[in-house]
């Protein structure tokens, strides 16, 4: 997407303080966000004088024929939304989301690609995402995200008809991802793909899945998770960079990133979402293993949300001699209790952590599900639909818009 130049960012505030907007969201306001709580190896590291400036006002100003005046328009209350309709004002894209997700920037490995946003800038961010979510776009939401170097645009779904928001990073070298809202949600889930490039395939898993299901929002990462040499305080080890250590460019192991306040966020704005935090695994060939999944503990739970996702998995996968497994069910076994994503810093904050960098969680919430899986799975084809079909048969429809499975109050097909 391309980024706003200054007379479509004034033109685009215009439009919406003059015509207002539709809401995006059914929760309530959230207040004023905490700032990021783990440590970090820059400016917001133990015994740093923290960020407290914040990113400077873009020179545009906000009315057409008043150059040089930077006051903000006061913020239009956004109208009702309805299934059909799209934010007025905002930049209109239109075509195949799920076929324009696949192109997002990701900074690839070892390019250096992440920059630590400040602490103000998280607080920021994270307190704008939230008010997007609750009152929907507006001439005040455009204008906080320009300043954090995000564009807010709309986007038309060909395929389903469906209407989303799309916040897209404008400097692409800060690799601080892409994130888009539903409109009009069928299911009280999200999804979140922090290793989208080096993971083959989930990042065109979740484009598949945001749509299929009608889930709330797709979090995608903006770098690889081995972009950056400097390594993540965050407990856990992986190999996967070539070190023993974690990386602060992983988004998953690392808490100072837009990727985790646009996840604080949704969970403030709705706190008995299902977060899906999708992944891609390396199985030998011998491996009994075609998913493991886990509610973000390995703690014995033959009830929690993750035996449930299993059984479903099961029961659609094609036959073949791999299954499904979860670290929760006491009588699976195979490899799947080193894949738990106990480290996982989105799965520890949502189960409770008292520090989401350094600390497990101590219980589940089964509010959070952590999905490994094979090549296959995270392909197309019969055993990726049988993911889909899975999540759909777990997470039940409670939202009117139009999902898998889902009886819609509204049929978005109507709208294109």
């Amino acid at each position: 997407m391309r980024p706003f130049s200054k007379r479509s960012l004034a033109l685009s505030l215009i439009l919406l303080s003059v015509a207002g907007c539709s809401g995006a969201g059914s929760g309530t306001e959230s207040s004023d966000a905490p700032g990021a709580e783990s440590p970090a190896p820059s400016e917001n590291a133990p015994g740093r004088t923290p960020d407290t400036t914040g990113p400077s006002l873009p020179s545009t100003s906000t009315t057409e024929g008043s150059a040089g005046d930077t006051t903000p328009t006061p913020e239009a209350t956004p109208a009702p939304l309805s299934a059909c309709a799209m934010p007025a004002g905002l930049p209109l894209q239109q075509g195949s989301l799920r076929t324009w997700l696949g192109t997002v920037p990701i900074n690839a490995s070892g390019s250096e690609g992440f920059r630590e946003p400040g602490g103000t800038e998280l607080t920021a961010f994270e307190r704008a995402f939230g008010k997007l979510l609750a009152t929907g776009p507006s001439a005040e939401r455009v204008l906080d995200f320009a300043q954090l170097g995000y564009s807010l645009s709309s986007y038309r779904d060909a395929d389903s008809g469906g209407g989303w928001l799309v916040l897209a990073e404008q400097d692409r070298t800060r690799g601080g991802g892409t994130f888009i809202i539903n409109l009009a949600p069928a299911r009280d889930l999200w999804l979140e793909t922090p290793h989208a490039d080096s993971d083959a395939g989930t990042l065109r898993q979740g484009a598949e899945q945001l749509v299929a299901l009608g889930a709330r929002a797709l979090l995608i990462t903006g770098t690889n998770r081995c972009a950056g040499a400097a390594a993540s305080p965050c407990s856990g080890t992986t190999g996967v960079c070539g070190t023993t250590g974690l990386r602060a460019s992983d988004v998953a192991h690392y808490a100072n990133n837009f990727f985790t306040a646009a996840h604080r966020a949704l969970r403030d704005a709705y706190p008995q979402g299902i977060a899906v935090s999708v992944h891609g695994m390396d199985v030998s060939e011998e491996g009994p293993e075609a998913a493991v999944v886990s509610d973000g503990t390995s703690k014995d739970r033959a009830s929690s949300l993750s035996v449930r996702l299993r059984d479903a998995l099961n029961q659609r996968l094609p036959a073949g001699p791999r299954r499904a497994f979860s670290c929760n069910a006491p009588d699976d076994s195979g490899k799947h209790r080193a894949l738990c994503g106990t480290t996982n810093v989105q799965g520890r904050i949502d189960n409770g952590a008292g520090d989401a960098c350094y600390a497990d969680a101590p219980s589940a919430s089964d509010r959070f599900l952590h999905l490994e899986q094979a090549s296959t799975l995270r392909g197309t084809g019969a055993a990726a639909d049988a993911v889909i079909a899975a999540l759909a048969d777990t997470v039940p429809c409670s939202l009117p818009g139009n999902g898998l499975g889902c009886p819609a109050v509204a049929s978005l097909t109507a709208c294109r």
